[in-house]
């Protein structure tokens, strides 16, 4: 069956709620009046139950239904981590950190496997303005990730908190697709760029990824540096997987790649060798 919600929390943090026509007509109680088209909210509240007992290190998830303003049904998974980033230990003298964006991203990935994050298109009143996110697996949009705004938290109690909400139905494949592996040894090359400052790395993924390439199996950011001799641009630093399916690379083959690359970012968006 459905779970419930309070209709006033959904509406304060701007969650879609149910159309009139479709709302309860008797609701269970004053403060579970609608039906939930989020699972975040019920998670927080939790979250807070458990900071109350002066839980220092809260994480959470939840699977389950969730309704449109219509009350068509899909299913999601959510997650909370709330307070510190790793267990109180020797190692840290008792005194763990709170999480940062960096450790609930690793984390995340740990459950629902590779993923990229892009901008948001609009960002919900639930979330940090500059700390949010869309989780995409492959070229589909599967939810949001986020710090929560620093007023929420303070509503709900909590400490620094980070959330995720995903559709399951995106999430899961229709199908595993096995890929062979190569009998060669691959090749991991670096390179730098100095690039605009108002560039963001969803670009940069996107530009290289369109490089039609049967050699270039995975790149990733490795170093981001700014400084004031750089102004209004930035160093950036990708690291490059080269692996060849039918035979051992030449340094040829590897680095007319690489020029390639920097040959992409400099007519995409005069980024320059550094």
């Amino acid at each position: 069956g459905y779970l419930f919600c309070d209709k006033t929390m959904l509406q304060r943090y701007g969650f879609e709620t149910l159309e009139d026509s479709f709302e309860l007509s008797n609701p269970i109680t004053e403060e579970l009046d609608t039906l939930r088209t989020t699972l975040l909210i019920n998670l927080l509240l939790a979250a807070k139950r458990n900071a109350l007992y002066s839980i220092r290190r809260i994480p959470l998830f939840e699977i389950g239904t969730v309704v449109d303003a219509k009350r068509n049904e899909k299913e999601r998974i959510a997650f909370v981590l709330s307070g510190a980033g790793e267990p109180e230990s020797v190692a840290n003298c008792g005194k763990a950190q709170d999480a940062e964006f960096e450790t609930f991203v690793r984390l995340l990935g740990s459950v629902v496997g590779s993923f990229t994050l892009h901008p948001l298109s609009e960002k919900p009143e639930l979330l940090h303005p500059y700390r949010c996110a869309e989780l995409h697996i492959g070229n589909k949009c599967c939810g949001i990730i986020g710090q929560l705004h620093p007023e929420v938290q303070e509503d709900f109690g909590l400490r620094r908190t980070f959330v995720a909400e995903l559709d399951m139905d995106a999430l899961l494949p229709s199908a595993r697709c096995a890929q062979a592996i190569s009998n060669f040894q691959g090749v991991y090359k670096d390179l730098s760029v100095v690039i605009d400052e108002t560039i963001g790395y969803d670009k940069v993924r996107e530009a290289i990824a369109s490089i039609p390439s049967p050699i270039l199996k995975r790149f990733y950011p490795i170093d981001l540096y700014r400084d004031e001799s750089l102004g209004a641009q930035k160093s950036l630093t990708l690291r490059f997987f080269v692996q060849s399916d039918e035979g051992t690379l030449s340094d040829e083959a590897i680095e007319a790649l690489m020029e390639e690359i920097l040959g992409t970012l400099n007519r995409t968006f005069g980024a320059k060798l550094r």
